[in-house]
């Protein structure tokens, strides 16, 4: 009897890690749309990679460092750093545009797609539940987009491409980069980050021009700028959640099994919400809840008829998490 208790504490326990790891993943993208009006995505993303870069650096080492220059060289490494990137833009691009809890459900399709594109890239097989979830879970995203009503902007668009970037990204991981050490993979996306905001930064710099209304610049075309106090203290709350997601997942997929850890990670969409009503008075309405709740069990619906082949894809998204940092078998 001792080991069946101790395993349903350590089920317990991981449980318990996922949720924390996506309460601080919630709470973090809840701060980008927070100072989205104060900081731009280029110079977010700079500051970011920055104060990433020496945790990355003390645990890849000098052979590890060595490593990620070699795996720089690599098409496929470039092309799964590429489609990362562009979920993380296309998602906070959305932030300052659509409340938190639709953003939220329409990046956490991505299981969704995932589990597409595995069966028709990867050649894993989709059982008949596995089909039925897809289709729960679209009918979701139709009740929450309502094309053709009032309801309806073509801003979401944005977190749907993002979940299509980050599917492609996991089954590229699963078919070209398994044997890349998981680490490497994320100093990739880190480097990738930095040169992707300096870049922006630089151009916005130089070519932006500011609003003719005289009206604060907008999320995406913001150029390097000053930041107040409360913004730098709102960006280190920001890395520390980061790390803290990153270990608790970490942990999580080390305690508890794949499948079961992928269904508690939906409790994202519940503090999206949450964040939502208490920091924007953002009430997500009847449809908009109904469709939040088709999308949470289609993915239960995914992960649970297709144990074969989603933790697979996954898993060897190189054991990080959205936020990009290190962290164990990611979400």
């Amino acid at each position: 009897m001792k080991p069946i208790i101790g395993a349903q504490t350590s089920e317990w326990q991981g449980i318990g890690c996922i949720v924390a790891s996506v309460f601080c993943l919630s709470m973090a993208d809840a701060l980008v749309k927070y100072i989205s009006d104060d900081v731009g995505v280029w110079q977010l993303y700079v500051l970011r990679a920055l104060l990433a870069s020496p945790l990355l650096g003390l645990l890849l080492g000098r052979r590890g460092v060595m490593r990620l220059g070699r795996a720089l060289l690599r098409r496929w490494v470039l092309v799964r750093t590429g489609l990362l990137m562009a979920m993380w833009l296309t998602f906070y691009a959305a932030l300052p545009t659509l409340t938190l809890s639709m953003a939220a459900v329409a990046l956490y399709t991505s299981p969704l797609f995932i589990a597409l594109f595995a069966a028709w890239l990867a050649g894993e097989r989709l059982s008949t539940g596995g089909w039925l979830g897809i289709v729960l879970g679209f009918a979701g995203v139709v009740l929450i987009l309502r094309p053709g009503t009032m309801h309806f902007t073509p801003m979401v668009a944005l977190p749907l491409l993002a979940a299509v970037c980050y599917a492609l990204a996991c089954v590229v991981t699963r078919v070209h980069c398994r044997d890349e050490a998981p680490l490497v993979l994320s100093g990739a996306l880190n480097l990738g980050f930095l040169c992707l905001g300096a870049v922006g930064c630089l151009w916005m710099t130089l070519h932006g021009q500011l609003p003719a209304d005289g009206t604060t610049p907008t999320f995406l075309t913001a150029p390097w700028r000053s930041l107040p106090a409360e913004a730098w203290w709102l960006l280190a709350g920001l890395a520390i959640l980061f790390v803290l997601a990153s270990s608790t997942v970490a942990k999580a997929y080390q305690m508890a099994p794949s499948a079961l850890i992928g269904i508690f990670d939906y409790t994202y969409l519940i503090f999206a919400a949450g964040w939502g009503w208490w920091l924007f008075s953002e009430t997500p309405d009847v449809a908009t809840a109904v469709g939040m709740l088709c999308v949470g069990v289609a993915g239960v619906c995914v992960w649970r008829a297709t144990p074969a082949c989603m933790p697979s894809v996954t898993a060897s998204v190189g054991t990080e998490t959205r936020s990009g940092y290190p962290a164990g078998p990611p979400r």
